[in-house]
């Protein structure tokens, strides 16, 4: 199999994490990087920690060392997970970005990354076989101010 390459954000982590269904993106991505600005965001959550585990415990996730963004996207004044998740992709090259933020995704889009959200990771373990069905999952994730697009 070829390596499939995700970056991922917090805001999938998270959701992901609350459904205790972390293990999809190891299942579609055969390598996962999550920044440590991600960590950190995820770490901050009630649960975060029990997610950071589920993530780990994964073969294929690694955690990723910050790097210094590129004006461009800086420019796009992003939250500083979304910031290293699109220069992660930008600067050492991935199949895809997992990002929920539409502004992020937007950015993104701009600098010509391949973008998922949660609802595409559950929609694709559904076409994959990996779940039977995506609705009760769908069912449990939380809502917010975060906008969640198939795709």
């Amino acid at each position: 199999m070829a390596t499939k390459r995700w970056v991922v954000n917090a805001s999938p982590l998270i959701l992901l994490g609350k459904v205790e269904q972390v293990q999809l993106l190891g299942a579609l991505a055969s390598d996962i990087a999550v920044p440590r600005a991600v960590i950190r965001e995820v770490s901050a959550k009630s649960d975060g920690r029990r997610t950071v585990q589920a993530l780990m415990s994964l073969a294929c996730a690694s955690v990723v060392d910050d790097e210094d963004p590129p004006a461009n996207i800086l420019s796009w004044d992003l939250g500083p997970g979304e910031t290293q998740v699109i220069s992660q992709a930008v600067m050492h090259g991935t199949d895809r970005v997992v990002i929920d933020d539409l502004e992020a995704r937007r950015c993104a889009k701009a600098m010509g990354l391949a973008i998922i959200g949660t609802l595409g990771v559950v929609g694709r373990a559904k076409a994959a076989g990996l779940i039977d069905r995506a609705a009760p999952i769908v069912q449990q994730l939380p809502t917010g101010n975060w906008t969640l697009r198939l795709r």
